[in-house]
């Protein structure tokens, strides 16, 4: 069961390329024909540097062993607002994997994905929300103006005050949470207990709903034997018919596409049958032709798909530090452009939701980064040894500096000599 369900979320990310960088169907044949009247996508510069990004990364996390979801333009916004309190090597480590060199770049991808991608019409939402939480209950911090309202400008955050380490804080942010993605995300709020000396929390939040371009006929929802990588079970698989439909044949594998109402499309890429699936997978690259490439098959198509939800949750620390920021998360970590306080990531993750169903899709994310205080580093000072083994000077002194004895020691032990007056 486990193979199928990572298909399908490999096919997430495709939907994620495609709004951010839409490639023409010459570049993914695997795409179903559109109908006529199909919404027209919006037009989004090209974004090589997010499709770079959202490869590395699901080529690390993603190995078709178990279920995973991930929303990779939830980590890369989350990201982006961070990457912009960070100067000097933090911050050029953390423009490299974003794929931009400059923050102004930055701004223009992020900017453009919120502006073109985001859907609001019935029946189909796609909506992002991103938040700072900042410390406020330590008033010897102090956030620079100029990125609170560049997060506000550019990434339509909002600015939150909070106690961390308060069950009211985790409180708080576990509804924020909820209310940007219409409670498919629920969290206890002991769950978001962050430590006192908790900076800043940065969130980002995604929302996806979205029907079916043509829907699966409930009354054709039939079980069936599901063989996974864990044994075989049974699945309640939807099934339809598309005509003269153009899927892509790749090395090892099959790519179809099924039209949304209004977002884009959601793609699967089965593995031929004598070939696994984490056999396809390993790296950027094959997640790239995965998603893209394959030779082109006009067909009638039988559609079997299975009926599933479950949610996710991904510690992405290692995977982060492994892309190259792994100066963000340390002691060398430069975050000055936040504000007064030195300070570096202490944690990143993400927690989502995916369900598919005979009416479409719905899918949520969010994506937390937490930003911790960072202890001065030690000043470097000469090694010196101090070896009393000849003759010293010594002194008592009081508190003020009296000095209350002195002398001196030739001859350490016990050393008996006459008193004498003078």
């Amino acid at each position: 069961m486990k193979r199928l369900f990572c298909l399908v979320l490999a096919a997430l990310l495709s939907l994620c390329a495609c709004q951010s960088a839409p490639r023409s169907d010459e570049k993914n044949p695997g795409a179903a024909a559109e109908a006529p009247d199909a919404p027209v996508a919006a037009n989004v510069p090209e974004l090589a540097g997010y499709d770079d990004f959202c490869d590395a990364l699901a080529a690390k996390l993603i190995d078709g062993s178990k279920n995973r979801n991930l929303s990779p333009i939830s980590v890369y916004l989350a990201l982006a607002m961070t990457a912009e309190g960070a100067e000097g090597e933090t911050q050029a480590a953390m423009l490299r994997l974003l794929g931009c060199d400059t923050l102004e770049s930055l701004r223009g991808v992020c900017g453009a994905m919120l502006e073109t991608l985001s859907v609001d019409a019935e029946e189909s939402t796609l909506a992002f929300a991103d938040s700072i939480w900042m410390n406020g209950a330590d008033d010897t911090l102090t956030f620079r103006e100029d990125y609170l309202t560049c997060l506000s400008d550019v990434y339509r955050s909002e600015a939150r005050m909070a106690e961390f380490g308060t069950a009211a804080a985790g409180r708080q942010i576990a509804e924020w949470i909820a209310l940007h993605t219409n409670d498919k995300i629920e969290l206890v709020p002991e769950l978001l207990q962050f430590d006192p000396d908790t900076v800043a929390v940065l969130l980002n939040t995604v929302f996806l709903k979205d029907a079916w371009r043509s829907e699966f006929p409930e009354d054709a929802t039939e079980q069936g034997t599901f063989y996974g990588t864990g044994g075989e079970c049974t699945a309640a698989y939807m099934n339809r018919r598309e005509n003269g439909i153009t899927v892509a044949q790749g090395d090892g594998f099959l790519r179809c596409s099924l039209p949304l109402q209004h977002i884009g499309r959601m793609t699967f890429v089965l593995p031929d049958e004598d070939t696994t699936l984490s056999a396809l997978l390993g790296s950027p690259e094959r997640i790239r032709a995965l998603l893209h490439d394959g030779g082109e098959i006009r067909a009638n198509v039988r559609i079997k798909l299975p009926k599933f939800q479950f949610q996710d949750r991904i510690d992405l620390n290692e995977t982060l530090q492994s892309l190259g920021i792994g100066i963000a998360f340390s002691g060398d970590a430069d975050f000055s452009g936040m504000g007064n306080f030195a300070a570096h990531i202490s944690n990143v993750l993400q927690e989502s939701y995916i369900g598919v169903d005979e009416k479409g899709v719905e899918a949520a994310a969010y994506t937390e980064v937490v930003m911790s205080k960072s202890l001065a580093l030690p000043e470097e000072l000469p090694e010196i040894d101090f070896f009393l083994t000849r003759p010293f000077l010594y002194a008592i002194e009081a508190n003020d500096g009296t000095v209350l004895f002195l002398g001196t020691v030739t001859v350490p032990g016990s050393v008996k000599q006459a008193a004498r007056i003078a």
